[in-house]
């Protein structure tokens, strides 16, 4: 079976970058970064070290995988507009089905990585789970070699359930993340530091990891604490988005708790 060796990338943005980085560290070979926008692609290409584009006809041929990451809306224009149907080309979208592919190649496949990704902030790719998903059993060896070689996790999830992972995501990164942006803007609102709440959150993810968050859940909701609840609300009067988002979630808590 012929192995994956050079790697173009379709895309210019944070997956792209964390990816192609992991990638080179693997031992492939990042041989191009397209980006609708030169400038883009040229500043990850640096990265990486190595030839970038912003036309899809001027992709070279000689990559043996050509990996579209790029925002979930935009795939299918990219793939529309792929110009080898005889390469592998796959995303890395959790949302995205496999067959939006098939416009731009007879070999597809995905390469999701669940995690959440900002430019900056390097990650450790053997920790994150690669949900992979191809129709053609050769496809199928070759990304699960590269996903092997980069990640501990690997698992072959059809699009139909990565759909539901991707859901549940939001609701464990993305929601969770601007619950904490809440509470610091309630915090520096009232003269107070974030820092403050840092080993809260430390000990609550602690216990996710450990148990079924189910079984973790505290505070006055999970008490039925009519009283602090109702102080709370009243606290929050000044900001009615505060408010409502406060009252919404202790009642789904509550609807969890105390039938």
């Amino acid at each position: 079976m012929e192995m994956i060796e050079k790697i173009v990338l379709l895309g210019a943005g944070n997956v792209a970058a964390h990816l192609g980085s992991a990638l080179q560290l693997a031992g492939y070979n990042i041989v191009q970064v397209y980006s609708k926008r030169l400038a883009t692609a040229e500043v990850l290409a640096q990265k990486l070290g190595c030839a970038f584009t912003c036309r899809m006809e001027a992709l070279t041929p000689e990559a043996d995988l050509y990996v579209i990451a790029v925002t979930d809306d935009a795939i299918a224009e990219v793939s529309a507009c792929f110009p080898f149907r005889d390469k592998l080309l796959v995303h890395t979208s959790g949302t995205t089905p496999l067959n939006v592919l098939q416009a731009g190649s007879d070999q597809t496949g995905v390469l999701y990585p669940l995690q959440t990704f900002s430019r900056d902030v390097p990650v450790d790719f053997s920790k994150i789970p690669l949900c992979l998903e191809a129709l053609r059993s050769a496809d199928r060896d070759k990304l699960e070699a590269l996903a092997r070689s980069l990640s501990n996790t690997v698992t072959w999830i059809p699009s139909d359930q990565r759909r539901i992972l991707h859901v549940a995501a939001v609701f464990g990164c993305n929601f969770v993340n601007h619950m904490y942006a809440m509470a610091a803007g309630i915090l520096e609102e009232n003269g107070l530091a974030f820092d403050l709440l840092r080993p809260l959150i430390e000990e609550t993810a602690r216990k996710a990891m450990k148990g079924d968050p189910r079984d973790m859940q505290t505070g006055p909701a999970r008490r039925h604490n009519k009283n602090i609840m109702e102080e709370h609300r009243k606290m929050l009067s000044a900001n009615p988005e505060y408010r409502k988002m406060y009252t919404f979630i202790s009642e789904s808590i509550q609807k969890a708790y105390h039938q």
